[in-house]
C-alpha cells in the first residue's frame, strides 16, 4: 500500500504520485496474457497519453516499443536511448524529424496522402529501400467517423499506394487506430479487418500490424461498476490475437498494441487539500488546491475513486460538489460526493494517469510535482513543481526592453 498520508505530511499538496510496483506488474499482466495466444506480440506505449520520462523508461526497461506522434515525442524517445527501430511514428501531423527517422530504420505509418507524397521526395533523395506503413481508417460502427487514417477502398488509399510504389517504397505494415470502441467486438472486427487489408494491399507477408489502443485498463470495482462491460486481458487477447495465429501460422508478422490508459490510468493518483467549504442556495461546494485539470478528461465522464486520508470529522454530506482551484464554473472534480468532509482534509483521486499532465495548461498556477512510489518502498520526485520562472521566462516584458 502506498502510504499517501505519510507523503502528504512531507510534501504540501497538490502532487501525483505513480504507483511503480503497480504500473509494471499491470504491464507484465497485459503482455502475458497477449504473448500466450500470440507470441510475436509487442506493446508500443502511446507516449501522448503521459509522456513523463520516468514512465516511459520503465516501458523501454520492461521491452516495450515507443509510439510517438510529433518531433517533440520522438525527440524524449531518443533521449531515453530507444533506437529508432523500436520507435513507431504515427499522427496525421507528423514534424521536420520524419525524414530522419526514416534514415535511422525507424517505423512510420503513413496517415494521408501528402505524407506519402513527401516520403516519395524523401525517397529521390536517398540512397537504400526506404520502408513504411498506411494507417488505415476502420469503420468499426457508423456512430463514429474517425479522422485517422485512409479509408479502404477509397481513391485517397489508391493513390497513396501508388505514389509509394513508383518511387520504389516498400509497404510493410498497416495501422489503425480506433476511439471510443473498447469492446470485445469491436477489438474482433478490427483485427478482421486488418488481416483482409493486409491480403488486400501488401505483397508479401507483413512485417507488422498494428491495432492501435482503446482496451480497458485494470480498474477498481467501483469504477468498473460504472461500466456495462469491462473484459479481461485474457479475453482482449483470445479475440484480437487468435486470428493472427491462425492466419500466420508460419512466417508471423509482428503485431502492436499501442495502448496508454490501459498500462497507466490506475497507476498515477492526485492527492489535493480541501481549502473551503461552502453553502450557495442549498448547494455544497467543496474548494480544493487542485483542478479537474489535473484529473483528465476522464473525470467529465466519470466518478473518480476517492480516498480521503485525514477524516478530519467533518459533516457527512449527501451531496457536496468538490471544486477546483480555477475561476471556471465547470472546473469540478467530483459532483454530487458522499461522504465526511472537512476543511484541511487531504483527498486522493485515483486513475488520472491518462491524458492528465500532458494535457494541464498552465492557467492560474504553475502545474505541480510528480513523485514516484518505487519498487523499493521509497519517494523519489519525478517532476519538480513548476515556478513563475518556468511559465513567464518565455515571454518578452517590456520592462526589460
Amino acid at each position: 500500500m502506498i502510504p499517501y498520508l505519510k507523503i502528504a505530511q512531507t510534501i504540501p499538496t497538490p502532487f501525483y504520485v505513480f504507483d511503480e510496483s503497480g504500473f509494471i506488474d499491470n504491464y507484465k499482466r497485459l503482455c502475458g496474457a497477449m504473448k500466450k495466444v500470440y507470441p510475436n506480440y509487442m506493446l508500443s506505449y502511446s507516449f501522448k497519453t503521459n509522456y513523463t520520462p520516468y514512465i516511459c523508461e520503465t516501458v523501454k526497461e520492461l521491452g516495450g516499443y515507443a509510439e510517438v506522434v510529433s518531433d517533440m515525442e520522438y525527440k524524449l524517445a531518443k533521449k531515453i536511448g530507444y533506437q529508432n527501430s523500436q520507435i513507431v511514428y504515427n499522427g496525421p501531423s507528423k514534424g521536420p524529424l520524419l525524414e530522419e527517422h526514416l534514415r535511422n530504420g525507424g517505423i512510420l505509418n503513413i496517415d494521408n496522402l501528402e505524407e506519402a507524397k513527401r516520403v516519395a521526395e524523401y525517397a529521390k533523395e536517398v540512397r537504400g529501400t526506404v520502408k513504411v506503413g498506411l494507417r488505415l481508417n476502420l469503420n468499426i460502427t457508423d456512430s463514429f467517423i474517425s479522422r485517422f487514417g485512409m479509408e479502404i477502398g477509397s481513391e485517397e488509399l489508391e493513390k497513396t499506394i501508388k505514389i509509394l510504389k513508383s518511387a520504389d517504397i516498400k509497404i510493410v505494415g498497416l495501422h489503425c487506430h480506433i476511439s471510443r470502441n473498447r469492446g470485445i467486438e469491436a477489438w474482433k472486427k478490427r483485427s478482421q479487418i486488418m488481416i483482409e487489408a493486409a491480403d488486400r494491399y501488401l505483397e508479401n507477408t507483413p512485417e507488422y500490424i498494428s491495432l492501435g489502443s482503446g482496451m480497458f485498463a485494470d480498474m477498481s470495482e467501483e469504477l468498473k461498476g460504472q461500466f456495462s462491460s469491462v473484459p479481461s486481458y485474457e479475453e482482449y487477447a483470445v479475440e484480437t490475437l487468435a486470428p493472427f495465429a491462425e492466419r500466420y501460422k508460419d512466417e508471423k508478422p509482428l503485431v502492436f498494441t499501442e495502448p496508454g490508459t490501459t498500462v497507466v490510468a490506475r497507476y498515477l493518483n492526485f492527492v489535493t487539500s480541501v481549502l473551503s467549504i461552502k453553502k450557495i442556495r442549498g448547494r455544497y461546494m467543496a474548494n480544493m488546491d487542485g483542478s479537474y485539470e489535473n484529473l483528465g478528461e476522464i473525470c467529465t465522464m466519470k466518478d473518480l475513486p476517492i480516498q480521503n486520508l485525514t477524516k478530519k470529522g467533518g459533516a457527512i454530506y449527501d451531496a457536496i460538489d468538490i471544486m477546483g482551484y480555477t475561476c471556471l464554473e465547470q472546473d469540478m472534480m467530483r459532483k454530487a460526493y458522499k461522504g465526511s468532509l472537512a476543511v484541511g482534509d487531504v483527498l486522493v483521486f485515483e486513475n488520472v494517469g491518462g491524458y492528465s499532465i500532458v494535457s494541464k495548461p498552465q492557467f492560474i498556477k504553475p502545474n505541480c510535482r510528480m513523485v514516484a512510489y518505487t519498487q523499493e518502498n521509497k519517494v523519489k520526485e519525478i517532476m519538480r513543481e513548476e515556478t513563475f520562472e518556468d511559465v513567464f521566462s518565455k515571454f518578452s516584458f517590456k520592462s526589460n526592453g
